[in-house]
This record gives structure tokens, sequence and C-alpha cells, in this order.
């Protein structure tokens, strides 16, 4: 018997895969030492809890216009779990978002393929929670984008119900989910919710909808809430408008046409290979003549909603894989309208390589990452926090160095040692005072210690006299 055959999806089996997958999505929260900006996500989330300000995140003790929605659980979690485990909290904002993305992802994939298959929305839960870009990296990682994506995501599913079905419900629902979106991280959702309402409105001739008073009203003062939030929350002299069209400006300008050329060639590939394992076993049945598409009106929608929203980081040179996290729901979407389109074999080959996928999550999890990330001595930011604050004993501690890894450094020890204020930058007017620095500056006073780690270095100063200030800005 193939081993395929023992692999039928049947409801139990379902149930119990999406759920496996879910609880392993918990296991490198405790295991991993921060990754990349993890370190300063906990510091924003830190300081805003310290200054008792919920609205506006500060890095190193600057105020900077940032959205703050997504510090909101990280604080309720940590004080519930205490603040030294925040490197933990950060993380499960993102596990909890990736949980409730496969949540929407399953009962809209049950609403629209239930005809194919009585168990469709499992299916498609189960297919979220295995795409590689979900399991191993952005769905449990302390960033916002697991959020931002749950938000994008939700927001697109149910402004598709409030068209199909002409319900001010469901697009009052979208809305308030996309501005949720906005507050989480930029004015990026906006784009995204809007583009996505424009083709599933031509897919689904409801162009009348745009002429109803509740829809238009209710719309143009969504479209309001990034004007008022500007207007009334973000520091005078900050926009966050301007940030994110700099952000976006940077993906397009300093890039020659040989980037540009190959980042078109390349990105679709690395999206393809990043919703692994069922993007590839479909395009290997594809390559051999195994497989024929049909693409009905539902999945052509998929199609081209997914096609729109991936469009703009296409054509550009530096957009990088972690933009498209908002876009691995409506992957998952296709995935499973493509996948049950397949022979009862292949669809027990599918769901195969999503057992397998379940069960590499433990190694994966345990031991690869750990090693990769962790277990080398140039890489354990931990053990050079704790030597920092051994030598600087009840010393006031400042930084210079706004890099990941001494960022992660100052998060840690601010929540080691919470009598204490935060880790602030060093402006040059304090006196007396260790300084952590990215690159080596003998104006700061005497070497304490360096260090290499992650790539990186990090010095270690003793300040004792006035002096200018430097002038720099994390």
């Amino acid at each position: 018997m193939n081993i395929a055959d023992k692999f039928s999806p049947t409801l139990k089996l379902l149930q119990l895969l999406t759920l496996s997958a879910a609880v392993l999505m918990l296991l490198p929260l405790p295991v991993m030492q921060y990754v990349g900006e993890e370190g300063l996500m906990a510091i924003k989330s830190y300081e805003m809890y310290v200054r008792h300000d919920w609205l506006h995140p500060s890095i190193v003790g600057m105020i900077w216009p940032h959205s703050p929605l997504w510090h909101w659980p990280v604080m309720a979690i940590s004080n519930l779990i205490g603040w030294e485990h925040v490197d933990i909290a950060v993380r499960l904002v993102s596990v909890i978002a990736t949980w409730l993305t496969a949540l929407t992802a399953g009962l809209f994939g049950h609403w629209l393929f239930h005809r194919s298959h009585p168990h469709a929305g499992w299916f498609c839960a189960l297919v979220y929670l295995t795409l590689g870009e979900v399991a191993f990296w952005y769905g449990w990682l302390g960033y916002v984008d697991a959020t931002f994506g749950l938000f994008i995501f939700s927001a697109i599913t149910a402004l598709w119900r409030a068209i199909h079905d002409e319900k001010i419900s469901w697009f009052l629902l979208s809305l308030l989910l996309i501005s949720m979106a906005f507050m989480t991280k930029n004015i990026t959702a906006y784009a995204l919710f809007g583009a996505a309402g424009l083709v599933l409105i031509w897919r689904m001739q409801q162009w009348s909808l745009l002429k109803k008073p509740l829809f238009l009203i209710a719309g143009l003062l969504t479209l309001s809430v990034p004007i008022l939030w500007q207007a009334y929350v973000v520091p005078a002299g900050n926009n966050t408008a301007t940030t994110t069209i700099n952000d976006v400006i940077r993906n397009y300008t300093g890039y020659g046409i040989l980037a540009f050329i190959g980042h078109w060639l390349s990105f679709p590939f690395v999206f393809l290979f990043r919703a692994l394992p069922l993007s590839l076993f479909l395009a290997w049945l594809w390559m051999r003549h195994k497989y024929r598409l049909h693409l009905d009106h539902t999945l052509t929608t998929l199609a081209l909603v997914l096609l729109i929203c991936f469009l703009p980081f296409w054509i550009s040179a530096g957009a990088t894989p972690r933009y498209l996290v908002p876009l691995y729901g409506l992957v998952a979407l296709l995935l499973t309208g493509m996948t049950l389109q397949l022979d009862a074999l292949r669809l027990r080959q599918s769901l195969l390589l999503l057992t397998l996928l379940v069960i590499l999550k433990i190694p994966y999890s345990l031991a690869v990452l750990p090693y990769i990330k962790d277990w080398r001595p140039e890489r354990d930011v931990k053990a050079v926090a704790e030597e920092i604050m051994r030598m600087t004993d009840d010393a006031p501690l400042l930084t210079q160095n706004d890099v990941a890894t001494g960022l992660a450094i100052a998060a840690y020890i601010d929540v080691w040692r919470q009598q204490r204020p935060p880790v602030t930058w060093y402006s040059g007017s304090e006196k007396t005072v260790y300084i952590l620095a990215e690159v080596e500056t003998p104006a700061l006073g005497q070497l304490i210690k360096s260090w290499r780690l992650r790539g990186d270095h990090v010095y270690l100063y003793r300040h004792a006299g006035s002096r200018a200030s430097t002038g720099a800005t994390p």
C-alpha cells in the first residue's frame, strides 16, 4: 500500500494536524535569543510601559512616529508573565496573530470551497500554518508583520463578503480591520485594501456599491483615521505618512537597471519558494504535466487580488520578502482551491507533505534554528549583556549603538534591572557614564572592553567628563 493512502483527509486527521501545527508555533518562543529587530520591538514596548504612554513608542528614550497598537498586547502579556520575559511576549503576539489568521483563512476557505470539499476550511487553515514563511519564520518572530498581515487579510476577506452579499455590516467590519492594520504599522494597509477592493468590485460587477451613501460615507470616514491620527497623536514635527513614503521611495531609487531586472526575475520565485511545500508540489505536478489547473471564477479572483497586491513589491528593486507577509493568507486560499482540484492520490500526497512539514518544525525549532542563531559563542547576546551589567554595576549606562545587536543588549539589560531607568541615547552632556558604541570611538572615553558579536562590534566605554555632543542620532 502506498504511504499516501494512509493520509486520507478525514476531518479528525485535518483537525489533529491543524491543531498540532498551531501548538508547534510556540516552540521557538522560549528557546531563541532576540533575532533581528526583536530587541527593538521589546525596547519600544518596555519604554511605553515605563513612561505610561500607550500612544507614542520610543526608542532608547526618543519618541518615534510609529503606530502603537502592536505594543499594547505585548505590554498586557508582559504584565502577566513578567517583563523579564518580554522576549517571549513579543513572539507570543505574533503567534496569536498567526492563529487568528489561520482561523480567518479557515472560515473564509470554508465559505469559498465547501462545495469542493466538506473539510475545506480545516484544510485551508492547515495550509496557512504550514506555509514555509509562516511556520519557520514570520509566524512566530516578534515583528509586527504577522499582526499587520492578520488585519490586512481579515479586512480583505470581510470586504469580499461585503461586496458579494452587499452587506454594510461586513463593510464596516472590513473598515475597522484595515484601520487596525494602519494602527499596527503604516498607511500601506489602505493601498493594499483599496487595490483588492477595486479588483473585487470589478470581478463581481458591483460598481453600484460606490454610489450607496452608507458605503461611501463609511469609506470616507475611515480614510480620515490617518489624518486625525497625524493631527492629534503624532508628535509635532513628525509625519507618519512621510516616513512611509520615504521608505517606499528607497525601494525604487538608487538602484541600477540590472538590480531592477534581477529583482523582477527572481522575486516571484522567492515568493513561490517561501510558500512551500504546496506551492512547489503543485509547480512540480504542473511541470510534469500531471496537473491541469482549472481557474474558475473564485480562483481567478483570488489570483488577481494576489497579483495586484504583489505588484508594487515586484516592480521595485529593494522590496524584501518581509513585505509579502500580509499576502500569505491569500496564498493559502489560492493553494487550497488549487489543491482541492487534485485527484484522490495527489490530494493524499499533498496532505503527507503538510504532515512532514509539521513534524520537521520540531527539530527545526529546538535544534537547527538555535544552532544557526545562538549556539556559537560569538552569537551569545545574553552572555555579553550579563557581562556588561557586571562591569557597569550601578553606574548609569547609555548607548550610541542602534544596530540590532546593540539594541538586543539594551533590551535585555532594561528588563533585567527594572529598578533602574531604561538605557537611553547618549547625547554628550552626561558625566561619569558607561556608553555602548557601535563603532570604535575614542572620544567617548576609556575603552573598557569590546566584543565581536553576530557580525557586529560592540564597544563599552567609560566617560568621566563633559564633552561636546557628537550630534549622532539613532
